[in-house]
């Protein structure tokens, strides 16, 4: 059962990258380049404590958005928070599956 939840957390993750169709496209459309460059650090650092590539995935989307000309009128600081936290939550789920986290050799 947890390695479904291991899985369901890293299928998540991977929905939001901020690209095309996925959630996470549709999420950083309401954030500024300030508030996409908090998503940036915050998949680097989430990356660098768990080692899951999908925040590598994540945060090269963002270095991608980073770019683009699709800045709102009025940045979503509400939208950026979301988003750390859920980033976060996944990466703690995705922390406590057998094998990581808690007891890991």
């Amino acid at each position: 059962m947890q390695r479904i939840a291991g899985a369901g957390a890293w299928l998540n993750a991977l929905n939001l990258i901020p690209v095309w169709i996925l959630d996470g496209g549709q999420a950083v459309t309401a954030l500024d380049k300030m508030e996409r460059a908090v998503i940036l650090t915050t998949c680097l650092a989430l990356w660098a404590l768990s080692r899951e590539g999908v925040f590598l995935l994540v945060a090269a989307g963002t270095v991608w958005r980073l770019f683009t000309k699709d800045l709102p009128p009025q940045p979503s600081r509400s939208t950026t928070a979301y988003f750390v936290i859920v980033l976060a939550g996944l990466a703690v789920v995705m922390w406590l599956v057998p094998g990581k986290g808690f007891g890991a050799p």
